[in-house]
């Protein structure tokens, strides 16, 4: 939301005052124009200590470019949708009452049990899929949120199965750093999944949405991130047709590429993982949709959200009321009411973005 000459200007003030040529003087710097978004994670390095919360805040706020978000852009065509996305965002009453927060009846997917009321909502975001592989561009638009990979497997792979075509797998290679464990260890890693890894089984058709997760060639707009269709197979390429942004249209070629987990992330087992760095993207998490706009917003909350700012982010990617649909799952049998979810906000973090 800058011009790059005034983060330029801060970077070289920075360097001076701090007697220093590291970037900013050193200091951590956080740019963030919406701090009612899921937060930004630092995670230390190898040669970095791991900061705490007191060195964040005498960094951090000091050194912090914001702007008060007062409109929601994606909503302004519908000033009530939009006043009650930042209210929400907010975390205050009367919207959210005990971190709970009732969402309009208009949005909702009423609750029957798990596999109808999911199709219910698949039906709801995408209507007729069978359609979609002769028109794929109506269909990139589309999207259902979860607040869990799990979830977003378990739609993507619902949906695979409805899409029309002949299905196609690729398996990956798993191999043990540990190269003596490599017999014993396959197959159990074959059964992990960390997160920002593409599966063991990767299941794909022709025609269907899949989601860079790797930064291939950025200036090409092959980003994490970045939403393609799939247009044909290889045994070691994947052509695809990048389906949003400026380069829309460029046809791509995707080949399998290593992946190293955090071992943290996978049972403390060091593994390398070789396969092609895309998952399909008719579902995908509430984190991994900040920054984009939907035409139409599926999101399904089989448990409640758990961050900051994660029900805020999902129901502000879509532009009016009536391009979102939410499934809620009651929290017990005894709590039958649906039409009310969890809302997490740190009224804290706001009040001192607000006060700096």
């Amino acid at each position: 939301m800058s011009r790059k000459e005034a983060i330029e200007v801060l970077d070289k003030m920075l360097k001076n005052i701090n007697d220093s040529e590291l970037s900013f003087g050193g200091k951590v710097v956080v740019f963030g124009g919406d701090f009612c978004q899921i937060l930004p994670v630092v995670q230390k390095s190898t040669r970095q200590q791991q900061i705490d919360t007191s060195l964040v805040s005498s960094y951090l706020w000091p050194t912090l470019t914001k702007f008060h978000l007062t409109e929601n852009m994606r909503a302004r065509l519908d000033p009530d949708f939009s006043k009650y996305i930042l209210e929400l965002g907010n975390g205050m009453p009367p919207i959210t009452i005990d971190e709970l927060v009732n969402i309009p009846v208009a949005m909702l997917i009423p609750y029957e049990n798990d596999a109808t009321s999911l199709n219910h909502l698949v039906d709801a975001v995408f209507h007729d899929i069978c359609d979609y592989s002769v028109n794929i561009s109506t269909i990139m638009n589309r999207a259902i949120l979860t607040p869990k990979n799990a979830y977003v497997d378990e739609i993507n792979t619902l949906l695979i199965q409805k899409f029309l075509g002949e299905l196609k797998r690729y398996y990956s290679f798993d191999e043990s750093i540990d190269a003596s464990k490599q017999l014993v260890m396959e197959d159990f890693l074959n059964t992990l999944t960390p997160n920002g890894l593409p599966p063991h089984e990767l299941l794909l058709k022709q025609n269907c949405p899949i989601m860079l997760l790797r930064n291939i060639n950025p200036s090409e707009g092959l980003c994490n991130g970045t939403r393609l269709i799939c247009r044909n197979f290889d045994h070691n390429m994947i052509h695809a047709e990048i389906a949003v942004g400026h380069h829309s249209g460029r046809k791509v070629f995707i080949p399998r590429i290593p992946f190293l987990p955090n071992p943290d992330e996978n049972s403390g087992f060091p593994f390398k993982r070789t396969q092609f760095p895309v998952k399909l993207s008719f579902a995908m998490s509430i984190d991994k949709s900040q920054g984009q706009t939907l035409d139409f917003v599926g999101i399904y909350l089989p448990h409640p959200v758990f961050s900051h700012g994660q029900l805020y982010v999902a129901l502000s990617r879509a532009k009016t009321i009536s391009a979102i649909k939410i499934l809620i799952r009651p929290i017990s049998a005894e709590e039958s009411e649906n039409n009310r979810t969890k809302n997490i906000v740190y009224t804290e973090l706001l009040t001192l973005a607000a006060s700096n």
